[in-house]
């Protein structure tokens, strides 16, 4: 399997794996919990985190709650962008691929909901305070993780960029010294009298 390939490979397989899951989640909670009802997974840690069945409007997290409309937009053009920038990224920016390719995953899963439901059904109930509580699901999560990946991966890669930069400006001096060699200021020929002194 040629490099470009196996790039793809790792980008299709982790948003497909990030879509499928969401998608399954989401029809287990809309198959067995009411709107509002909630599961407990694990009794120990009920006080923090539980299965709420819920719905969203607006952007992860519950951000712009009506926004929806713009938002499948946006996050088409979002995939958009990052299928056209697979291709182009390094063979050593694994972290930036696999960051592309949760964020694509989660991008798509929400915007498949929004376009079935005109909401995104979330179930990920975080209570971490008495006062203080959210719901998400696992795209928002996928989501969130990608950018952090992105992020990750541009902090240990710029000084590889900034050492490109530099040697790129380098060469583009040698060229330029090459082709206006400087020989000194030119000075014109002294005047010759007509008379010949």
């Amino acid at each position: 399997m040629s490099g470009k390939a196996g790039r793809w490979l790792v980008f299709a397989v982790v948003s497909a794996v990030v879509f499928g899951l969401d998608q399954l989640a989401k029809w287990l909670v809309v198959q067995n919990l009411a709107l509002g009802e909630s599961w407990v997974p694990v009794p120990a840690i009920a006080d923090v985190i539980r299965v709420t069945r819920s719905y969203n409007t607006g952007a992860a997290f519950g951000m712009f709650p009506m926004g929806s409309n713009v938002i499948v937009v946006l996050a088409f053009i979002t995939v958009a962008v990052f299928l056209w920038m697979v291709p182009t990224l390094p063979p050593n920016a694994w972290l930036s691929r696999v960051g592309i390719a949760l964020t694509t995953g989660g991008a798509l899963s929400n915007a498949v909901d929004r376009l079935r439901f005109d909401h995104v059904v979330d179930y990920v109930h975080v209570q971490l305070t008495p006062t203080f509580a959210n719901i998400s699901n696992f795209a928002d999560h996928a989501i969130t993780v990608g950018v952090i990946l992105l992020l990750i991966d541009q902090w240990l890669h710029a000084p590889e960029h900034a050492e490109s930069e530099a040697a790129t400006t380098a060469v583009e001096e040698d060229v330029l010294a090459e082709s206006f060699p400087d020989d000194g200021p030119s000075v014109p020929p002294a005047a010759v009298d007509s008379t010949g002194r």
